[in-house]
């Protein structure tokens, strides 16, 4: 049985959310409004947890949404503190959470959203243990990642494919759906192509992989979002992270973003996280601004 420290321990895998059960928590009264995906859900100021330990989409994620006014809140084990090394640090800074995320270290954080971040597959139990204590809290948005492809599992290519692990994903996907509508919590699916890039050229041991990532980052300036599963591609770690922030504040069930070299949908906001530079470079990478984020959902 997976603990909840053993989602942030340093050795820990990028898809342990498990958090010891109890029985599951139901709201009542809360009524969702129809609204259109230019509505916002949450503010953009509220306590956000993210689960996933300290991948590297995690850890961009939690910067991003610090940065952005969320109160970002990470989950840790006993006895680690803000100054603890962690695998992944983003280029420029030091080797530890980013700063400004708040720590919790507590068992379960009182959140008003929840975000799911794994880089690789989950099973449904691994997150339904993740959510199914934050509803004492008031619980009311989560965000789950997954991969683009789900809704064409059948399809023999992608079936067939050993890595993509595609079954798992919606399985997955099922069953957050179902218990955010048990629970009367609003669910966003958020699909994503295989990640790369990411601020982390420093902390990545293998050169030629971090070359790759450099180069993914400054390659591409567009993205494809959709809300059928229709592209195909990789996505930028900083281009999911800020997708997140939309999904958080958009009542938006399921969309897809991949990253594009060009395209209708730009990305104009060139090294979103303001970095310094690393190993004498500018850091180039590029995000949507707010208003080519409304440009995309309005063409969804």
């Amino acid at each position: 049985v997976r603990l909840a420290c053993a989602l942030c321990a340093l050795a820990a895998s990028a898809h342990a959310f498990v958090v010891p059960a109890t029985p599951l928590y139901r709201t009542s009264g809360r009524i969702q409004g129809a609204v259109t995906p230019l509505n916002m859900a949450l503010t953009g100021t509220e306590k956000v947890v993210v689960y996933g330990g300290f991948e590297r989409v995690a850890v961009t994620i939690l910067k991003t949404l610090a940065d952005s006014g969320f109160r970002a809140i990470c989950p840790v084990p006993k006895g680690f503190t803000s100054q603890s090394k962690i695998k992944w640090g983003i280029d420029g800074l030091p080797q530890t959470i980013p700063p400004n995320v708040q720590l919790s270290d507590d068992g379960v954080p009182v959140v008003e959203g929840c975000v799911l971040a794994s880089e690789e597959p989950v099973t449904p139990e691994e997150c339904i243990g993740a959510l199914q204590n934050l509803l004492k809290g008031g619980l009311s948005k989560v965000v789950f990642l997954s991969k683009v492809g789900v809704d064409r599992r059948e399809n023999f290519m992608i079936k067939m494919n050993p890595f993509l692990k595609i079954d798992t994903w919606y399985q997955a996907e099922e069953a957050v759906k179902k218990w955010c509508a048990q629970n009367s919590v609003e669910c966003t699916i958020l699909r994503t192509g295989k990640l790369e890039g990411g601020p982390f050229f420093q902390t990545q041991r293998e050169f030629q992989a971090a070359l790759e990532g450099s180069l993914f980052d400054v390659e591409n300036k567009a993205m494809k979002v959709s809300v059928v599963d229709n592209v195909d591609g990789m996505t930028s770690r900083d281009l999911v992270a800020t997708a997140v922030r939309q999904a958080l504040m958009r009542d938006v069930a399921v969309f897809s973003v991949v990253s594009s070299k060009t395209g209708p949908l730009t990305c104009s906001v060139v090294n979103h996280m303001d970095l310094p530079s690393a190993n004498t470079k500018e850091r180039k990478v590029y995000t949507p601004t707010p208003e080519e984020w409304d440009a995309a959902f309005a063409q969804i």
